[in-house]
């Protein structure tokens, strides 16, 4: 995607009957806003931002397509990650009144706080990237990329980083 467009699937209209009001007409993705919208059927339209995400790894988006059924839209990075976001996360993130999902918000830092973790126990030991790189059997650019959000590190390679910062994974995911 261009810097300032939008990427957006549209589907046909269907039926406004209360169980057919929670189908996704639309999704795009605002890259200046760094932001998903999505429309309804009903004619409401959400906004939430992407980094609320903990599957998104920060890579460009190169797809966001609604499923043919309109229950969600897949979305696909540069990178091949990809993920699905379905109608109830989209009111989890975007609608305060959404009586589901309560108390799931927060038990995992988004990337960017996980990456901000990383850097700052990093540096209170005085370690370069360069020498946690070594530790933990990545190149310093990898690192760079788990520092600046740019990447979300797997399970395995978060129990390898808190080994090297001798410090447990749930201090780095964990908010508090």
């Amino acid at each position: 995607m261009g810097r300032k467009k939008a990427a957006a699937v549209r589907t046909g209209k269907s039926s406004l009957a209360p169980e057919l009001r929670r189908k996704i007409r639309d999704a795009r993705y605002s890259v200046g806003d760094d932001r998903f919208i999505v429309t309804f059927d009903s004619g409401k339209e959400y906004s939430f931002p992407r980094s609320s995400l903990e599957v998104d790894d920060g890579s460009e988006l190169v797809n966001i397509q609604v499923d043919r059924k309109r229950f969600f839209f897949r979305v696909t990075h540069v990178s091949g990650n990809r993920y699905e976001i379905p109608w109830d996360r989209v009111l989890q993130e975007a609608e305060p009144a959404y009586p589901y999902f309560r108390g799931r918000r927060g038990r995992t830092k988004p990337t960017r706080a996980v990456g901000a973790t990383i850097r700052k126990l990093r540096q209170a030991e005085g370690i370069t990237q360069e020498k946690l790189g070594r530790a933990v059997g990545m190149m310093r650019n990898n690192i760079s990329r788990i520092e600046g959000a740019k990447h979300r590190p797997t399970l395995e390679t978060m129990e390898r980083i808190a080994k090297a910062l001798d410090v447990s994974v749930a201090d780095l995911i964990v908010p508090r």
